[in-house]
């Protein structure tokens, strides 16, 4: 029970005293106007730690009540969604905020940071990194009440630069190019690089996320329909199979011909090679597997990618780089924007038009002149 006292300059505090961990605690706070503003100060202290939370006299600093925040977090997130919040903490938000009391962060601190997290990173980037400090506040705020306010919200980001955002993607004889150079490079191990060039193709005609397309099983496979309902997560050195990205995610894609063709002859080659070496051990289940029946790396196959992009004499694009090239080129092609929407996943079409703003305008373009030469 919260002790209500008039100080003699005429002001009112409250003290609690509450028992923690085996040890009585004691928070006060003092410079109410009024009694009624003392106590109900002392009813959303109470309230707190009613919840489990040591406000040790409202001290309690960002790097405490981060970490008590993401064990919450842990119960109600993916692995990968916690694994992207574990890293925006580490290396943006403690360097930044870590020893900062969380009662007296600023909203000027909280603009400054945005602004200098902007100087050195894309916009989009930098407001995921940011959405996670302004959801840890926003919790402090509604569901803790160990803030009144979230100095975060509503914090306006500055003007994207464009240059920073552009898309990047293989152009369509560029794109022939890379297959070409990945279909014939063998290097040292023949099958190895065999499976990445398959596993290139794959992305380069359905648009899949590189994680998507390596947990991908043979049962996925009906006829020319392929189904993504998972994606590979890695943690700790180890691979693990998660849900998709987001709801949308979860879809069924045609695949071309050749793409088809290309699987059914992988996995013959594959089951032969699988017989002939003895160092090779092949996952029935899965499409793709190492020598040794596991996931493919991603890391690994960043390098082949790299690779045959310089034999090839291209920029250096990452293999996320095939999954936009993808969408450009059906939209260049004259593929609706609904279809290439759900191809890839995204969760609106709005979405897909702002990614490729540059085709979308260049289909708007094109619709007016047939508009015109059908008249």
């Amino acid at each position: 029970m919260a002790s209500i006292k008039q100080q003699d300059n005429g002001k009112w505090r409250y003290r609690i005293r509450y028992k923690d961990n085996g040890k009585f605690r004691e928070v006060s706070k003092s410079g109410f106007r009024t009694k009624r503003d003392a106590q109900s100060a002392a009813n959303d202290i109470e309230s707190k730690i009613n919840t489990g939370i040591s406000v040790k006299n409202e001290n309690l600093i960002v790097s405490e009540y981060l970490e008590m925040w993401v064990k919450l977090k842990e119960k109600h997130v993916k692995k990968s969604t916690l694994a992207k919040i574990k890293r925006a903490i580490t290396l943006h938000i403690s360097p930044k905020f870590s020893f900062y009391k969380l009662s007296e962060i600023k909203r000027v601190d909280c603009i400054a940071w945005v602004n200098e997290m902007c100087d050195h990173l894309a916009v989009d980037s930098a407001k995921s990194y940011c959405a996670t400090f302004t959801n840890a506040l926003e919790d402090a705020v509604n569901d803790f009440k160990l803030i009144d306010i979230n100095p975060m919200k509503g914090i306006k980001y500055p003007r994207s630069d464009k240059r920073k955002n552009d898309i990047h993607f293989f152009e369509k004889t560029d794109l022939q190019k890379l297959i070409e150079v990945s279909a014939k490079y063998t290097g040292t191990k023949p099958f190895v690089n065999y499976q990445y060039y398959v596993l290139t193709m794959l992305l380069a005609r359905t648009g899949l996320r590189l994680g998507e397309a390596l947990c991908l099983k043979w049962s996925d496979l009906d006829h020319n329909k392929l189904t993504i309902d998972k994606t590979l997560y890695r943690e700790n050195n180890k691979d693990y199979i998660t849900e998709p990205k987001t709801q949308s995610s979860y879809r069924t894609i045609l695949i071309d011909k050749k793409t088809l063709s290309l699987l059914k002859s992988f996995r013959i080659r594959k089951n032969e090679y699988s017989l002939k070496s003895q160092s090779y051990a092949m996952n029935k289940e899965f499409i793709f597997n190492d020598s040794n029946g596991n996931f493919l790396k991603q890391c690994n196959y960043r390098t082949y990618f790299t690779k045959i992009c310089k034999v090839s004499g291209l920029n250096h694009l990452s293999p996320h780089a095939l999954r936009h090239s993808h969408a450009v080129h059906l939209l260049e092609s004259g593929s609706n924007i609904k279809f290439v929407s759900e191809r890839l996943g995204h969760s609106t079409i709005n979405m897909t038009a702002n990614v490729y703003l540059h085709i979308s305008r260049k289909m708007e373009t094109d619709s007016i002149d047939r508009y015109e030469n059908f008249l």
